[in-house]
């Protein structure tokens, strides 16, 4: 199902990189299939950033598609959300290390962020932390920015992001992006930053869920749905 650049991707990397790659690209494919009724392999996503044109590090995406999606990984897990109206960013990410937090939390948080952070209790900084990071890069990944944002200056306290720079390129979308907390493995947290509200996710599993009934015309898919993975099955055979 792999298109040549995909596979070009693999050179130099170590196996459980190569695992992660092609689970994230094989789950990608499977289940855009599913919504735009495109055999896997004909399918044709977009990888051009918007803003400097490279044909690599962009949001992917499917030109013309009446959907937008939004991929996330660990070295353990993929996640895939897809969304029927908007655009969406997904992020998951796992507890950092306890001796890193500090730093982390200097190089992510606004300064108001960090003070309510470190009112916590020491056991829960590492879970507090890594929730504003999800929802941080959730919502970067959403406008196309990536990490050209720092993070330190968005702030994810409310239910919809604040961004602090006076940067003018640097700007959200109008209204601002939604932020909603997802379900996520013990030991990781998840986030979605959509720019239509969401009312209800749908949380599907690969590759144990069985196959659902026909999906319903994307066009009528308003929540989203979510697909969390482990990157040990290398390639989910069925969605």
């Amino acid at each position: 199902m792999l298109t040549v650049p995909d596979r070009e991707h693999l050179v130099g990397l170590d196996e459980v990189a190569t695992t992660v790659h092609l689970t994230s690209r094989a789950a990608q494919r499977l289940i855009l299939s599913r919504y735009l009724g495109v055999a896997p392999d004909e399918i044709v996503v977009d990888r051009s950033c918007e803003r400097c044109g490279d044909r690599q590090h962009g949001r992917p995406h499917v030109p013309g598609a009446a959907l937008d999606y939004s991929v996330s990984h660990t070295r353990a897990w993929v996640l895939v959300a897809v969304v029927g109206d908007g655009r969406v960013g997904a992020n998951l990410d796992a507890r950092p290390a306890e001796g890193d937090l500090d730093d982390l939390a200097a190089a992510a948080l606004t300064p108001a962020e960090r003070r309510t952070w470190r009112r916590l209790p020491a056991r829960d900084r590492a879970d507090a932390l890594l929730a504003y990071w999800t929802r941080k890069e959730a919502t970067t990944k959403l406008t196309g920015h990536g990490l050209t944002i720092p993070l330190r200056d968005l702030d994810v306290t409310g239910p919809r992001p604040t961004l602090l720079t006076r940067d003018p390129s640097v700007r959200l979308p109008y209204p601002r992006p939604y932020l909603t907390h997802v379900p996520a493995p013990a030991g990781h947290s998840a986030a979605l930053a959509t720019t239509m509200h969401v009312d209800h996710v749908r949380h599907l599993r690969l590759p144990d869920a069985q196959p659902d009934p026909p999906a319903p015309p994307v066009t009528a898919l308003h929540e989203p749905a979510l697909s969390l993975l482990p990157e040990a099955a290398a390639a989910p055979r069925r969605y």
